[in-house]
């Protein structure tokens, strides 16, 4: 029994499921002996089905094309090698390491691929971790919370964001935020913030996807200037492993567009396994650059050594620790960040804990 597991477990490991292409004609016989009774023939189960009606809860869409594209055939081949229970999704799904082969789990995850036409849509490989402050380039269906710390001479300021992102179409994804800030003086909202993201184009292949936004931010003080923040996000992942990611936004005042700066970030991730629950090390790079130079160290650097924590099963919620360092000479000591995501397409904040 372990000699068969040990490819198994290796094919899941290396993630994408090995180097060869899948075998689609015997994916579909597996399929059809395997899962066509309850995903249903075409990927879509019958919910008058004697068989559905037994297990009593409904079996994902797979013929759904944003839910087959936006779930990484890495984690399809965990929960058809371990069963549902393994992802924090239904114990009724079970495993088959035991029954099929490393190949054969390869070959019926590929055919599942199949099953929906997914040419539009970004594909969940590309769907990297979230950093701290370097902007993502795949579209979400995420709420996340991010708390900041700021140690300043003085005066500390604690700031925390609300962030709604929302999938639109098959490659877009509007966003907004709310912002509260207290330095120990005021307590109140200072910003709002409204955007729009388009993936601009990916390739499985190469493991790349670039993103363009606009967002416009808002303040709530009348004294303080609209804003206008476009930006490009790319992420790329390297040996199956290194998640590289880059933006670049321009933060640019309505009314004072000399006042404005140019953020670049970038954030670097190691994946050492696939299983969505484990604690994952990254680093970030960031440079603050005035769009005037007031003297002093006009390009503002900070490091930021951060580490992830997947906290359910699936991962669908998850939690990012750092704290930012600068490099040059800026106004504040430090910043200690903690970023909680939730991916409420992927069920309940609750699902999958235990």
């Amino acid at each position: 029994m372990i000699s068969k597991n040990i490819p198994i477990l290796l094919l899941l490991l290396l993630g994408a499921g090995g180097t060869s292409a899948a075998d689609l004609k015997d994916g579909k016989r597996i399929y059809m002996q395997v899962c066509a009774a309850c995903h249903g023939e075409a990927g879509r189960s019958n919910p008058d089905s004697p068989v559905i009606k037994a297990l009593g809860v409904q079996p994902a869409d797979l013929s759904d094309p944003l839910f087959n594209s936006r779930e990484p055939a890495s984690d399809w081949h965990l929960v058809v090698g371990y069963g549902g229970h393994s992802m924090g999704l239904s114990a009724m799904m079970p495993g088959q390491k035991d029954a099929l082969s490393a190949d054969e789990i390869r070959n019926v995850v590929g055919y599942i691929k199949t099953l929906a036409d997914t040419s539009g849509y970004p594909p969940g490989e590309l769907n990297f971790f979230l950093p701290i402050r370097t902007k993502k380039a795949f579209p979400e269906d995420e709420l996340v919370w991010k708390g900041r710390y700021t140690e300043k001479d003085g005066q500390d300021v604690m700031r925390h964001t609300l962030e709604l992102e929302k999938r639109v179409g098959k490659r877009g994804m509007v966003v907004a935020e709310a912002i509260f800030e207290d330095d120990g003086e005021q307590s109140e909202f200072t910003k709002f913030e409204l955007g729009y993201k388009q993936a601009l184009h990916w390739d499985l292949e190469k493991q790349s996807i670039l993103s363009g936004a606009v967002v416009v931010a808002i303040p709530t003080d009348g004294s303080l200037s609209e804003e206008l923040i476009p930006y490009l996000a790319y992420g790329r992942l390297f040996d199956g492993r290194w998640m590289l990611q880059s933006s670049a936004r321009a933060i640019t005042p309505f009314d004072r567009p000399g006042d404005g700066k140019l953020e670049l970030a970038s954030a670097l991730h190691y994946r050492w396994t696939q299983w969505p629950r484990r604690a994952v090390a990254g680093m970030e790079m960031v440079a603050e650059i005035p769009y005037q130079d007031n003297g002093g160290d006009r390009i503002q650097w900070s490091v930021l050594p951060q580490m992830r924590f997947g906290l359910t099963k699936g991962g669908h919620v998850a939690l990012n620790l750092g704290v930012e360092s600068p490099l040059s000479d800026q106004d504040w000591d430090y910043r200690i960040h903690a970023v909680l995501l939730w991916d409420y397409a992927d069920g309940s904040f609750f699902k999958g804990w235990r």
